[in-house]
Parts: C-alpha cells; sequence; structure tokens
C-alpha cells in the first residue's frame, strides 16, 4: 500500500512522525471492546508492526460492541480474526497473532517478543499485575484499560495514573495486588472511567461506547508518546 491511504495522516503529524510510528512494535493484549478499537485506530492511524495475544474466539454477545468481528466471525478465534480484518484495512500491516492466555507461567511468551510499547486490555488481574510489572522491569511504556463495563458515557473516559482511579472496582483489586508486589501505582498508567457502574449484582453488561471510546483514548496515548519525543 502506498503512502496514499495515509496522507491526511501524514499531512496532519508530518512525513517525519509518520516515520517513526510506522516502525514502532506494538504489544496488545486483549481483543474485547477495549482492545479491539484501539488496534483498529492504531492501524488506520498508519502503525504498522503488531503483536496481537488473546486466548477466546469470537462468540454472538460480542457483536454488540467489539468492532472488529462481524457475525461470519462467530467461533473463530478471534486473534485470527482480528488479523484478517486489519489486513483489509492495510495489506502491508506486520501483525503476529498469538492465541494464548497470558499468565505469570506464560513469561517466556513475552520474552520471546520484541515490542516497544505494551497495551493491556484484558480483565484479569494476576495477567494485568504480570504485564505491568514485567513492562516496568523492562522499562517499556505501557498503558492498561481499566473497567469499562456497566456504564454507558463515553465522554467519561480518561487517561489517568491508578492512584487517581477512584470509583472502580477493578482500579482497587489491581492496585491492592500490586502493592503486594512492591509497585508503586503512581507508575501505572491507566485507561478509567470515572463514571459510577451500574450496581447489578455479579453481571458485568456493555454497550459499544465506553470501551470503544477506551480503546480511542489509549490509541491517542501511544501516537502521543512517540509523536511528542
Amino acid at each position: 500500500m502506498s503512502n496514499e491511504q495515509f496522507i491526511r495522516s501524514i499531512n496532519l503529524m508530518t512525513k517525519e512522525k509518520f516515520e517513526v510510528i510506522s516502525n514502532v512494535r506494538i504489544l496488545l493484549v486483549g481483543l474485547g471492546g477495549v482492545g479491539g478499537t484501539c488496534l483498529e485506530a492504531l492501524v488506520r492511524t498508519g502503525f504498522q508492526h503488531f503483536i496481537i495475544i488473546d486466548g477466546d474466539a469470537v462468540e454472538a454477545s460480542n457483536l454488540n460492541r467489539q468492532i472488529l468481528f462481524h457475525e461470519s466471525d462467530i467461533g473463530t478465534d478471534k486473534v485470527f480474526a482480528a488479523k484478517k480484518h486489519v489486513l483489509e484495512i492495510n495489506s502491508d500491516i506486520d501483525i503476529k497473532a498469538m492465541k494464548s492466555q497470558i499468565t505469570p507461567e506464560r513469561a517466556n511468551i513475552i520474552d520471546e517478543i520484541d515490542f516497544d510499547f505494551l497495551i493491556d486490555a484484558i480483565d484479569d488481574i494476576p495477567a494485568k499485575v504480570f504485564l505491568v510489572k514485567y513492562a516496568i522491569e523492562h522499562n517499556i511504556p505501557f498503558v492498561s484499560s481499566l473497567g469499562m463495563a456497566n456504564r454507558y458515557d463515553p465522554s467519561k473516559v480518561m487517561i489517568t495514573r491508578l492512584d487517581k482511579a477512584t470509583g472502580d472496582p477493578l482500579a482497587k483489586k489491581f492496585r491492592y495486588e500490586l502493592k503486594q508486589k512492591q509497585i508503586d501505582t503512581k507508575k501505572v498508567n491507566v485507561c478509567f472511567s470515572q463514571e459510577t457502574p451500574i450496581k447489578d449484582g455479579t453481571n458485568l453488561n456493555s454497550i459499544m461506547m465506553p470501551p470503544s471510546s477506551a480503546g480511542l483514548n489509549i490509541a491517542y496515548h501511544v501516537l502521543l508518546h512517540f509523536i511528542n519525543k
């Protein structure tokens, strides 16, 4: 694909900065409502090197909010459906799809990957703690998504530090577990919704707007990290 596809991106950020982002390697873990929108936004902006990791298959209940998938993808592994989707946007994308669940026991998966920025878009707390610890220890920039379920308002989503993310049950658990590992939560950038989640027992329900807003906020955060250097 020629640069014609990205002429608006290039004109906005300059050719030099576009060259920077086109050579960045992004590790994106989690391809749900947050991760999917984030991936698509980065691809359409001009990022061209990705490693995507997810262990799940597409379900019908994903389609109300997960932008990468269609009815024809139901039953397909998310990583392979996502790879197909982004290659249809830009056939020159360099994307490695890995079907896996991230756990501390599978640290070798991350060790074998060369990447410049980590995006954590998963809900599993032990896996999130592992990813943050790994990124800090290896001096890799990163951002983690917090809870977007049981919310309506996309305008309430923002990037902040974990120690400032109040009122989110996932943030509370995340802070506690990181502190058990002696990790300073002031060093952890998160995508956070200021909207108080709707209380409905143990059910986590979601529509497209908040998670997609989170994905766009994260993509913007990643872009600024590289073009403002």
